[in-house]
């Protein structure tokens, strides 16, 4: 009994010395950062839901300089806001960088068949990449132009039924200004439905408009709002070895294994139609269908031989893309696309409504381009002024943040760090936007802080890209439809006292 005892003592001790000395790994290279603890390190800093992590980055930014290391369990984080390391990082050295920091929970994106562009890496990355660049040619854009435009028409018609019904979605008048909470219970609601219904019709061949009928969207609001997300985030960082244990549980909950199904059953319709020659559907308006099923099924990759620092890990590269790859990239689509484009166009709306000038800019922009009647595609890329907000919004107000992150690939410096094989670098986007170095007076919404002549660092605009078209899509319909005829205080209304 005693020597089990003193050897479970032994074990218990070199387990806690081996964790420590990872706790070690950014104080021994001569690296600061915050005092990681024993198991998870600094991750539950960055889980605080009462202090978000974009937050707590931008605090130790401000204490630690920029560029320091955490740790998030096993993993060791180089978080770095210099702008010339971010534009090695993402740019100059790109072949040492093109694996991502993914969920904990990630299928292995080298080996798992249901991988899409977001997780690969390497050869399968860039033979991804190129199959999915089809699905956002400026043809197919165009086509499903129509679908999106009659979906911000539906939202319009259930804005005016509230309107005129007098039902409570304004704010009540005791109301100083709106809140984030607030803004969040409102509008961001209804344009919940908006970019679920968008993205359900143009990815997955969805008849008609759903909004506000679609049970689907409770499933997918489920996977960004799991109470127990706390257990599947640090649960396989800080003991890696019960990784595929947590993993099974995760993909067997509910809302997953409803998506999953769902997604392998529609493709696997879709793609059983096809074998069968069956002539295509036509959609509400008179056109063949054409969504991202048929252009996933339809892809194939012919550039997949070059870049041989990727083509060196032996890695079999198919060209038509896979059944589990397929499903992937629609799933992907719809988990990227929902919350980001719903959470842009609030952030809009609110910013606009907190702006009346800057609103009656933008009206007097749209009444001018698109007073044809019909909304175009090409009339799109005229508004610049729409633009410029857009790309201020996400300045104020960055959206996934965390998903500006590397794993190093290949050992390599970021300006005179070492950076070694298996680190990963955090892009902290916050510090970066709201640095008074970058952007003067940066707390104020200004879009003419983006006029062509401004000179500004390269790397800045890759932090913005991201929701930033989708987002003026739907953002300049709903305004032209919703808004051109009304003034700026009646729109505001909506959203302050």
């Amino acid at each position: 009994m005693a020597a089990l005892l003193l050897l479970a003592a032994f074990l218990l001790l070199a387990v806690v010395l081996f964790y420590k000395k990872r706790t070690l790994y950014w104080k021994r290279r001569g690296i600061p950062g915050p005092e990681p603890s024993l198991v998870v390190g600094n991750l539950l800093h960055l889980l605080n839901y009462n202090f978000p992590g974009v937050l707590q980055l931008r605090e130790w930014t401000k204490k630690y300089g920029k560029c320091y290391g955490i740790q998030e369990g096993w993993n060791n984080v180089l978080v770095v806001s210099n702008v010339d390391m971010l534009q090695e990082l993402f740019v100059k050295k790109f072949e040492c960088f093109h694996g991502r920091k993914l969920f904990s929970l990630a299928p292995d994106p080298d080996t798992e068949p249901i991988v899409n562009v977001f997780d690969a890496r390497g050869a399968r990355w860039k033979r991804l990449r190129n199959m999915s660049n089809s699905s956002f040619t400026v043809n197919h854009l165009k086509k499903v132009m129509p679908t999106v435009q009659h979906s911000v028409d539906v939202m319009v018609e259930f804005l005016n039924e509230k309107a005129d019904k007098g039902e409570s979605f304004d704010i009540h008048p005791s109301v100083e200004c709106i809140t984030s909470q607030l803004m969040t219970r409102l509008i961001f609601r209804f344009y919940q439905e908006l970019t679920m219904d968008v993205i359900e019709r143009i990815a997955m061949g969805q008849k008609g408009s759903r909004q506000f009928q679609n049970p689907f969207i409770d499933d997918v609001k489920g996977v960004f709002t799991r109470k127990h997300d706390l257990f599947f985030t640090v649960t396989p960082v800080a003991f890696p070895f019960l990784k595929n244990v947590v993993r099974k549980l995760l993909w067997s909950s509910y809302s997953f294994k409803e998506m999953l199904d769902k997604f392998f059953r529609t493709v696997g319709e879709r793609k059983e139609a096809r074998d069968r020659g069956e002539r295509e559907e036509l959609d509400e308006f008179g056109n063949a269908r054409v969504d991202f099923i048929d252009v996933f099924l339809d892809a194939e990759c012919d550039e997949v031989h070059e870049e041989s620092e990727f083509i060196r890990s032996g890695q079999k590269v198919e060209k038509k893309l896979t059944m589990g790859e397929v499903v992937s990239q629609c799933l992907v689509f719809l988990l990227a696309g929902f919350d980001t484009t719903a959470n842009s166009l609030a952030y809009v709306t609110f910013c606009l409504a907190k702006n009346p000038s800057i609103q009656r800019r933008l009206q007097e922009e749209i009444e001018k381009i698109c007073s044809d009647g019909e909304i175009t595609y090409d009339q799109l890329q005229k508004l610049s002024f729409m633009d410029k907000v857009v790309k201020e919004t996400l300045r104020l107000y960055p959206l996934t943040s965390f998903a500006s992150s590397r794993l190093c690939m290949k050992s390599t410096t970021l300006g005179n760090i070492k950076v070694r094989k298996g680190d990963y670098v955090q892009a902290d986007v916050f510090s970066v936007h709201y640095d008074d170095k970058l952007w003067p007076n940066p707390e104020k919404f200004d879009p003419d802080r983006w006029n062509s002549d401004e000179k500004r660092h390269p790397s800045l605009g890759y932090l913005l890209e991201l929701g930033r078209e989708c987002a003026s899509v739907c953002g300049w319909l709903f305004w032209n439809k919703n808004c051109s005829d009304q003034d700026p205080p009646e729109i505001q209304h909506c959203f302050c006292a």
